[in-house]
């Protein structure tokens, strides 16, 4: 899949020594680019930040970027971004509701999958964050992975318990499901597995130990841990960009600031159905091909919830995505 939304290109005509590279850090108006074994600091050109544009920022980590060569000094490289190449795919999401709905926040760029972290404990798991940013990654087509952490603080987790049960259903799904704990070390192989040779982006909620499994992981990166507050059972901000880091087995993994809410970026109303691969047997068979799943009459679907096949938080979750983009649709017009 290619998609060049938020690409901006204004590669200069004249000479210079022009380079190509990877952003692996991105604050406002500079970038660290990673390009064969130096890390340029880099200016955006003044060009690509002007006109009209839907984006909260024009290069994001992940990106593939051509930048102009300013001081090629090894102590003090720099340079100035001219070009955004096209991007094969994202993590967007609205940058905030105040914006009417009208800015994207991309989180990262051409990346082959999206990890979502999620505690069984301290901080409690958030079912609608997880499916919200599932839906995200089908429509960039993203592969979507699960870490389930904490695991030893749970007394039994073989025991089938409901609110075990309920993240086992997104294995049925077709989602990777790995259970965890940094301090017993359950699940660590096959994470460090999963993260090999792929370009990940790990996301969830502070606290809920994306930054200890990474150190255990990889224990060079010595990345800050946060604390989960008594008062308010969730964790403190300790990641404050989104930055790439490369992984010893290969491949590179971003570790990004903890957010507790995910509204999608650019999808339909009417097709975010599409992105929930547990309604479309259900849709077959619901009697209006636009079925929204909601209100209508002989909908495959609402009868796979009442059979339980498909769970009733499920189902709630994406009334609950619905309504938030209809009324967004609405904002917009």
């Amino acid at each position: 899949m290619n998609d060049d939304s938020g690409a901006r290109s204004g590669s200069p005509s004249g000479k210079g020594d022009l380079r190509e590279g990877i952003v692996i850090r991105s604050t406002a108006g500079r970038c660290l680019v990673a390009e064969a074994e130096t890390v340029w600091t880099c200016k955006v050109r003044g060009r690509l930040k002007k006109g009209p544009r839907q984006v909260q920022t024009v290069a994001v980590v992940g990106d593939r970027v051509r930048f102009l060569v300013l001081d090629s000094d090894p102590e003090k490289p720099s340079g100035v971004i001219e070009e955004v190449l096209p991007r094969r795919n994202r993590i967007s999401r609205m940058a905030a509701r105040r914006s009417g709905g009208r800015t994207e926040q991309v989180l990262m760029a051409n990346l082959d999958q999206v990890v979502a972290i999620q505690s069984l404990l301290e901080p409690s798991p958030q079912t609608g964050f997880v499916d919200r940013l599932l839906v995200a990654a089908e429509r960039f087509s993203v592969a979507g992975v699960l870490v389930m952490n904490k695991c030893d603080l749970v007394d039994d987790l073989e025991g089938g318990a409901p609110e075990i049960r309920k993240w086992e259903y997104f294995t049925d799904l077709g989602y990777k499901v790995i259970w965890a704990s940094a301090e017993s070390g359950l699940g660590m192989s096959e994470l460090t597995e999963t993260l090999a040779d792929r370009i990940s982006l790990l996301i969830g909620a502070s606290g809920v130990g994306k930054s200890t499994l990474l150190n255990v992981i990889q224990p060079g990166l010595k990345l800050r841990v946060s604390e989960v507050t008594e008062k308010t059972g969730l964790g403190r901000h300790t990641t404050t960009r989104t930055e790439l880091f490369p992984l010893q087995g290969g491949g590179f993994i971003a570790d990004s600031p903890g957010i507790r809410g995910f509204d999608p970026w650019d999808i339909d109303p009417e097709q975010v159905r599409t992105y929930f691969p547990d309604f479309t047997e259900g849709s077959q068979v619901c009697k209006y091909r636009t079925c929204l799943h909601r209100d209508e009459p002989q909908c495959g679907v609402k009868a796979m919830v009442r059979a339980g096949k498909i769970p009733v938080w499920r189902h709630a979750a994406y009334l609950a995505l619905l309504k938030d983009l209809e009324e967004r649709k609405d904002r917009k017009r």
